[in-house]
C-alpha cells in the first residue's frame, strides 16, 4: 500500500513544455525521499509539446496530471488543490527550478510551527547576454528575497512561486482568487493571514527562477503589477495601505521628477535606454531602482481617475502647534496670532479641507482615502492662550483642532520646561476645556500625564503615564479620548506598544513629513509650525517641502 504524502507540489501550466521538463527534473533531485511527496501538475490547455512530455516522464515520486481548458492559472491551481493527497501544497511555478533541499525545508517549517505560510527563496540568475537593465533588476530581485531574513514579514512578502501552505488553509478560505487578473498570491495569502497564518522565510527552500525577460518587457510588467495592485485594492480595500501607499516612501527630488514624468506621460522605456550612460555602478543602480518605481506608479496612474491618484498621492499635512501669543512674543514655541490668522486664510483660500485628527485615524483604519486637500490640526501642551488666543480664530474659520492636553498639570504651568517661552506658561483648566469642547470644534487627545519622556520610564511608569492620561480625561468628556501625543516626539517599541493596548486609535509623533496611506496610526508623522515661520515657509511645510 502507497503512503499517503506528506506534501503536494502543484504546478499550474500553460504551453511552456521546455521549462516544466526543467521544473520537474529538478524535483527528481531532492533530498526529501520521493515517496513522501506527490507532484500535480495542472495544465491549463496547453497546445505544445507538453502532454508527451507529461505522458513520457517517469518520475521516482508519484506524479498526477489534471487537465483543464484555459481557464487561467487560478482555476488549474485550485484544481490540483483539491485533488491533492498531502496536508502541506506547495505552490511552485513552472519556470521555477527547485534545489535539492526545496521540499525538505519546507516540510521541516511546517512541522515546526502549524499554519505557517513558507516562502521560499528564489534567486534570479540576468539572462545571458541581457541588457543591463535586466541584469539591475536580478540583482534588485535577490536583495529583496535577502532582505526578508532582517525585516517582519507580512502577506505581501509572499510571493507564490515558491511558497507551502497547509492544504485544510487553503480549503478553509475558498482558494485562489480566480476574478483576479494579477496578484492573486498577494491576495490569497491576504485572506490566509486574517485566519491566523504567519509568513515564515525559509531560506533553505532555495531555487532559481529562470527569466529572460529584457528591459521593455521588464517595464511593462512593472506597469501591469501597478495596474493590478489597484484591481487588488478595489477587490480588498484593506490591501490598499501596503500595496499603494508607498509613493512618498522616496526623496522629495524623486518624488517630483515622478510627477512630472507621470504627468507629461514620459516613456520609462526611453529612460532604461538612458541607463548605460549612468556612471558607476551605485548611480546605475539608483537609476534602474527610480525608473522601476517610475514603471510601477505609472501603471497605478493608468488605472485611477484624477481624484483618485491625488488623494492616493499628495500627502496629508498634519500639522503640530503649541503656544499662540502677541505680536511682541518671539520664540520657536509660539506663534503670533496674526500669524495664525493669515495662515488659516491661505488654507481657505487654497481650499484645504481641515479634518480632525481623529477622522484622519478612522479613514487610515479603515483603508478609505480622506478627501482632497485634507489637512488636520493638532496642539500640544494645551496651554491658556489656546482659548484666548488660538480658539477665536479657528471658530472664525470653523477649523476643527484636537489639543492633547498634559492630564495633571490641568490649571498649573508648564514644569517640564527649564527656560523659553513655554516655561511656567498657564496651562488651561478644565472648566476652560469644557468652554471650549462645547461648539464640537475642539477634540482632546492625552499628552501624558506629567510631559515625561517615556522612553526613559520603567514599564509600570510609562504605562501609568499612557493609559492614566486616558483615564484622566473621562469627567471632561464622558468617554476616553481616542489620542495620543508622544511627549517631545519620544518613542520606542514599548512606548507604541502602550498607547494601542491603553486603547487610543490613534497617536502622534514629531517625524516632520506628509502623512501617507501607509503610515502606522500609532505614529502618525506632523509638520512643526513654528512662531517664526513666514508664509512662505508655511506654505512650502504644507507641500512636504520644508
Amino acid at each position: 500500500m502507497t503512503p499517503r504524502p506528506l506534501l503536494s507540489v502543484i504546478i499550474a501550466t500553460r504551453d511552456r513544455a521546455a521549462m516544466l521538463e526543467r521544473c520537474l527534473q529538478a524535483l527528481e533531485n531532492q533530498s526529501q525521499p520521493p515517496q513522501t511527496f506527490e507532484v500535480i501538475v495542472s495544465d491549463d490547455g496547453s497546445r505544445d509539446t507538453t502532454a508527451q512530455l507529461l505522458g513520457r516522464f517517469d518520475p521516482a515520486f508519484p506524479l498526477r496530471v489534471t487537465e483543464g481548458t484555459g481557464e487561467g492559472q487560478a482555476v488549474a491551481q485550485n484544481r490540483a488543490i483539491h485533488l491533492a493527497a498531502g496536508d502541506i501544497c506547495l505552490l511552485l511555478d513552472d519556470d521555477v527550478v527547485a534545489g535539492p533541499h526545496v521540499i525538505e525545508a519546507h516540510l521541516r517549517v511546517h512541522t515546526a510551527r502549524a499554519r505557517s505560510l513558507a516562502i521560499g527563496k528564489l534567486v534570479q540568475l540576468p539572462p545571458e547576454n541581457g541588457d543591463w537593465y535586466a541584469r539591475s533588476f536580478a540583482a534588485s530581485w535577490n536583495r529583496h528575497f535577502e532582505s526578508l531574513v532582517q525585516r517582519p514579514l507580512d502577506w505581501a512578502a509572499c510571493y507564490g512561486g515558491n511558497l507551502s501552505v497547509p492544504r485544510d488553509e487553503l480549503l478553509a478560505v475558498g482558494g485562489v482568487a480566480t476574478d483576479l487578473e494579477r496578484g492573486e498570491d498577494f491576495e490569497l495569502a491576504y485572506r490566509l493571514t486574517l485566519r491566523g497564518c504567519r509568513p515564515v522565510y525559509v531560506p533553505e527552500a532555495e531555487a532559481l527562477h529562470v527569466d529572460s525577460k529584457g528591459a521593455r518587457h521588464l517595464i511593462r510588467d512593472a506597469r501591469a503589477q501597478g495596474q493590478s495592485q489597484v484591481g487588488l485594492t478595489r477587490h480588498e480595500p484593506k490591501m490598499m495601505p501596503r500595496l499603494l501607499g508607498g509613493f512618498g516612501d522616496t526623496t522629495r527630488r524623486e518624488i517630483w521628477l515622478r510627477r512630472l514624468m507621470i504627468r507629461t506621460a514620459l516613456s520609462s522605456e526611453l529612460l532604461a535606454r538612458l541607463g548605460p550612460l549612468v556612471p558607476g555602478a551605485d548611480r546605475r543602480r539608483a537609476w534602474f531602482d527610480f525608473v522601476s518605481r517610475l514603471a510601477f506608479w505609472q501603471g497605478v496612474r493608468q488605472a485611477m481617475n484624477g481624484d483618485g491618484w491625488s488623494r492616493l498621492t499628495a500627502g496629508i499635512p498634519v500639522l503640530m502647534y503649541h503656544a499662540f501669543g502677541a505680536e511682541d512674543e518671539d520664540d520657536r514655541y509660539v506663534v503670533r496670532a496674526r500669524s495664525l490668522s493669515r495662515q488659516m486664510h491661505l488654507l481657505r483660500l487654497l481650499r484645504y479641507k481641515v479634518i480632525s485628527f481623529e477622522n484622519l485615524v478612522d479613514a487610515r483604519r479603515a483603508s478609505r482615502l480622506p478627501p482632497r486637500r485634507s489637512l488636520v490640526i493638532t496642539i500640544d501642551d494645551g496651554y491658556r492662550d489656546n482659548l484666548q488666543v488660538a480658539y477665536p480664530i479657528f471658530r472664525r474659520f470653523g477649523f476643527p483642532v484636537t489639543i492633547f492636553v498634559v492630564t495633571r498639570r490641568l490649571g498649573h504651568t508648564n514644569d517640564w520646561t527649564a527656560d523659553g517661552a513655554l516655561a511656567g506658561r498657564a496651562l488651561l483648566s478644565r472648566l476652560e476645556l469644557s468652554d471650549m469642547l462645547r461648539d464640537g470644534l475642539v477634540t482632546l487627545g492625552a499628552h501624558s500625564r506629567t510631559h515625561a519622556w517615556l522612553t526613559r520610564l520603567t514599564e509600570p511608569q510609562m504605562w501609568d503615564e499612557v493609559s492614566g492620561s486616558r483615564r484622566d480625561l473621562w469627567p471632561e468628556l464622558g468617554s476616553s479620548p481616542e489620542s495620543f501625543a508622544y511627549p517631545y516626539g519620544d518613542l520606542d517599541v514599548r512606548a507604541v506598544a502602550a498607547a494601542g493596548q491603553a486603547g487610543f486609535s490613534g497617536a502622534c509623533t514629531t517625524e516632520p513629513r506628509l502623512s501617507t496611506p501607509a503610515d502606522d496610526c500609532l505614529r502618525v508623522p506632523r509638520i512643526e509650525i513654528m512662531g517664526g515661520d513666514s508664509l512662505l515657509k508655511f506654505l512650502l511645510k504644507l507641500r512636504g517641502l520644508a
